[in-house]
């Protein structure tokens, strides 16, 4: 395994006091714990959305043995940091792209705080944008030669709109989700009717963090 010390990251950012602590030294989505156990043998796809500087999927690369792991990341700075470490961890394709819809383009708004560097959203607010290029995530999925194994969502607020709009056929390659929500509006109802169940939710941020499965 490549050095988890040699991350790369902005210091004094969200990056070092909140991402790199939980998602990395904490495990906070039970990679290493929990979804390495239950990962297909056969090759499989994790899908890393909001994947800012690239923790969750280097951590899918250091413990998953049989993932590919493609990872969405529309903010030109945060892309920087997630290339980085696609290319020191390896089996991390890193794409600067939003997932959406439609394939397009969104408008990409800044945070209120300039060292929340993640947290750039498609969200509509006050603050300055960038339109960046956007991929249909369900086209994207079922054109895929692999099933996924694990979809993660964090895409502030986004993510909402993408399950609410879903059709079963749009998640049908999925096996696991992970999402992160922004209010109380996504539809977990909806992915229980689907099929999937609530697997467990992170300890660290169990009030909006949720990791569903199908059996």
């Amino acid at each position: 395994m490549n050095d988890l010390m040699t991350i790369s990251y902005r210091k004094n950012t969200d990056d070092d006091r909140w991402v790199i602590p939980e998602v990395i030294d904490q495990d906070m989505y039970c990679v290493k714990s929990k979804l390495a156990e239950l990962e297909p043998k056969k090759p499989n796809y994790v899908i890393d959305c909001g994947a800012h500087i690239g923790a969750f999927s280097i951590m899918c690369a250091q413990y998953l043995k049989n993932s590919d792991i493609i990872s969405f990341e529309p903010n030109p700075d945060s892309f920087t940091y997630l290339n980085e470490n696609a290319r020191q961890f390896g089996r991390i394709q890193a794409l600067n792209k939003a997932v959406a819809l439609t394939d397009g383009t969104l408008n990409l708004y800044s945070p209120d705080q300039t060292d929340w560097s993640g947290r750039w959203t498609s969200i509509p607010n006050e603050n300055e944008f960038l339109a960046v290029e956007s991929v249909n995530l369900f086209e994207f999925i079922n054109q895929l030669d692999k099933d996924v194994f694990i979809l993660k969502l964090d895409i502030e607020g986004y993510e909402e709109l993408l399950i609410n709009s879903s059709q079963e056929t749009d998640l049908k390659r999925i096996k696991t989700i992970i999402v992160e929500t922004h209010t109380d509006h996504f539809n977990h109802q909806k992915l229980l009717d689907f099929g999937y169940h609530l697997l467990y939710n992170p300890h660290i941020s169990a009030a909006r963090q949720f990791v569903y499965s199908k059996n």
